[in-house]
């Protein structure tokens, strides 16, 4: 049990990948969350970073305004069952710092103080919680560096994904795995405001978010209905209780802005950016409002940009699960079934089952949506970890549900002492960044995947978190990145969390999107260790060479 486990915790790190998959139609991909720890300083005094002269810059201010971006063409009527009214009980817990003055001019004459930690250096940078009122309050946002081992070409800033994700650890990482590759960058990333050690969202208790995501998501009758909808609606107000205002700024154009500031207090002229998962949509928007700003941007495992999804997330999984079932069949005497088809079908009638009767695992149980769920983790990684998804399932057959349930908690943010912040930060973005139709639409989208996902669509169900969420949504902007340089967008062909259509679409969005394709398994293509990949974004990064048109690496 142990050696999985250990792997699961590292391909979370490395690749820096995860969901919460119950949040499932429409949802975005959520990486592995981590420790939420200060820094630890070192022994060396901290090294001081003059900020450069503003002049005409204007960091964290796009050169066109928000509102002025062309956004898509949504249908009236959003956002109907939203408790937009509902607007806490008490003082919220989460408290905001002090602004750093009226104006912005305070926020970007700010001189960053580095210390040594975690293998790197730590700085901690303030930014306005509403950049559109900058003296309201203001909100910590800790940094992570990893100098580059000879003389500095500047930072490259790199995402994780998530959305809820802090970024620090996978600095580290690939400090360590791929800083040779990419010679001479200092590798930064950032804890995106409401996650990891910066200002930081927090919703209930221990006890009262198992309550929401332990609500049975597949609802047989009205009285079911009822009790998902008290389930989410609760869990949406305990984050507003908590939370307070935090909660109406933490879209994704707000993260950009923020970026941007960081950009400039570092002295990059341009931002170099590396981006996986969701991480791609906050490159997408960066480029989008600042395109001025944009270096090189290496886009991987895109999520969707469009206004219409094409591929579901959970078709993605169900294709990816049907691989694994094909594998397992050519392996031979197949413990879970002779044909793929058999696999599948026998699978979902396995998951299904634990609607009616729960797996007890110790003092908790593994139901319907964390059994799906559970199965989801092991797909990320392709053909590398087939063997034990055929061993966590044949044990939950047997009634022994450990290692799903230990996978799906890993997914949906609880640890062994509770809930991690990743599962408040993750709906928290996501909520502000999407409009939803309402309950009613939800459920009728969800109908129309279950034919096409019998797995992960029909046991993972529906949950109502946005549709009741307590902030509005932000503009939805279309995407186009005009002006920006030339930017690479890496797609996996048998990726199961952001199928490769998404890539391709944002390729074609973007107006200086070029496509590179990785024919092979798994989520995170610049991670994956192909040889092709790392030659052809090591000659972007390094060079700003782009692989000619219809580049395709194999596996």
């Amino acid at each position: 049990m142990r050696d999985w486990v250990s792997w699961v915790q590292r391909l979370l790190i490395l690749i820096a990948i995860g969901l919460v998959v119950s949040f499932f139609v429409g949802g975005m991909v959520l990486p592995r969350q981590q420790p939420e720890s200060s820094p630890t300083p070192g022994e060396a005094e901290p090294s001081v970073q003059t900020p450069p002269a503003v002049g005409t810059q204007q960091p964290g201010v796009p050169s066109v305004p928000v509102a002025e971006h062309e956004t898509w063409d949504d249908p009236s009527g959003l956002n109907p069952d939203r408790q937009v009214t509902y607007e806490g009980a008490g003082a919220p817990s989460v408290t905001l710092p002090a602004a750093l003055g009226d104006t912005l001019q305070p926020y970007w004459e700010q001189t960053l103080e580095w210390t040594d930690c975690q293998g790197g250096q730590c700085a901690v940078v303030k930014v306005p919680l509403d950049w559109e009122n900058p003296g309201k309050a203001a909100l910590e946002i800790s940094l992570l560096r990893i100098p580059a081992k000879e003389s500095s070409r500047g930072p490259l800033f790199v995402n994780p994904g998530g959305p809820g994700f802090g970024g620090k650890e996978f600095a580290q990482t690939l400090g360590s795995e791929l800083q040779g590759s990419w010679e001479g960058y200092d590798i930064v990333s950032w804890d995106p405001r409401g996650t990891g050690d910066s200002t930081r969202v927090q919703c209930g208790t221990t006890e009262q978010t198992d309550a929401a995501f332990t609500a049975d998501t597949t609802p047989d009758d009205e009285a079911e209905q009822v009790a998902l909808r008290e389930a989410w609606s609760g869990f949406a107000q305990q984050c507003r209780d908590a939370s307070g205002e935090l909660l109406d700024h933490l879209t994704t154009i707000e993260n950009v802005r923020d970026l941007d500031l960081v950009r400039f207090l570092l002295g990059a002229e341009k931002l170099n950016y590396v981006g996986v998962s969701y991480g791609t949509y906050v490159g997408a928007v960066y480029a989008e409002l600042f395109p001025e700003n944009t270096g090189r941007l290496v886009l991987d495992s895109a999520v969707d940009i469009t206004n219409d999804e094409a591929v579901a997330q959970s078709e993605g999984f169900e294709l990816a699960f049907r691989n694994y079932a094909d594998w397992c069949v050519a392996q031979g005497n197949c413990a879970l079934g002779g044909s793929t088809d058999e696999i599948v079908a026998s699978t979902s009638e396995f998951i299904k089952g634990l609607d009616a009767t729960p797996l007890t695992v110790g003092n908790r149980t593994l139901t319907q949506a964390m059994g799906a769920t559970g199965i989801a983790l092991f797909l990320y990684s392709g053909a590398e970890q087939y063997p034990v998804l055929t061993q966590a399932i044949v044990k939950a057959r047997a009634g022994d549900g450990a290692m799903l349930l230990q996978a799906s908690d890993l997914l949906n943010g609880r640890g062994q002492q509770g809930w991690e912040t990743v599962a408040y930060a993750f709906p928290a973005t996501r909520c502000v960044d999407d409009a939803d139709l309402g309950i009613t639409v939800l459920q009728e989208q969800w109908q129309e995947l279950l034919p096409k996902s019998p797995l992960f669509a029909a046991n993972m169900g529906v949950d109502y978190t946005c549709e009741l969420w307590t902030a509005d949504s932000a503009p939805h902007l279309k995407l186009t990145g005009t002006g920006a340089a030339p930017i690479l967008v890496v797609g996996s062909t048998g990726d199961s969390a952001t199928p490769y259509q998404h890539a391709v679409t944002m390729a074609q969005q973007l107006e200086s999107g070029n496509l590179l394709t990785y024919d092979g398994p798994g989520h995170g293509a610049v991670t994956a260790g192909n040889a092709c990949v790392d030659e052809a974004v090591a000659a972007y990064l390094l060079e700003g060479t782009i692989p000619a048109e219809g580049t395709t690496c194999k596996a």
